[in-house]
């Protein structure tokens, strides 16, 4: 059986995350997530982790405040996609 939506929202929404948890998507695009978010366990719980780890992030000694830079976020999804490792250089 299906989930509600659109054909692909779960995969679009898992590849989506970080940029909603980064508030970089646009409105329509934030409510479909969040819609799809409210029936997928999968992705309610990818929302909370992401989260949890930005908040951990900025919690660190000496760091608190800083945002990461903006591409960790970008080789953390390619790296997770199966592309260039994180380690790789840009």
């Amino acid at each position: 059986m299906g989930m509600p939506g659109r054909p692909g929202d779960h995969r679009w929404s898992q590849q989506h995350l970080s940029h909603y948890v980064e508030g970089e998507l646009r409105p329509f695009t934030r409510r479909r997530l969040e819609r799809h978010a409210r029936n997928c366990v999968d992705c309610a719980r990818g929302i909370r982790a992401m989260r949890a780890l930005v908040h951990a992030l900025q919690g660190l000694d000496g760091l608190a405040g800083t945002r990461a830079p903006t591409t960790i976020f970008d080789r953390a999804r390619l790296a997770g996609a199966g592309g260039p490792s994180a380690s790789s250089p840009a």
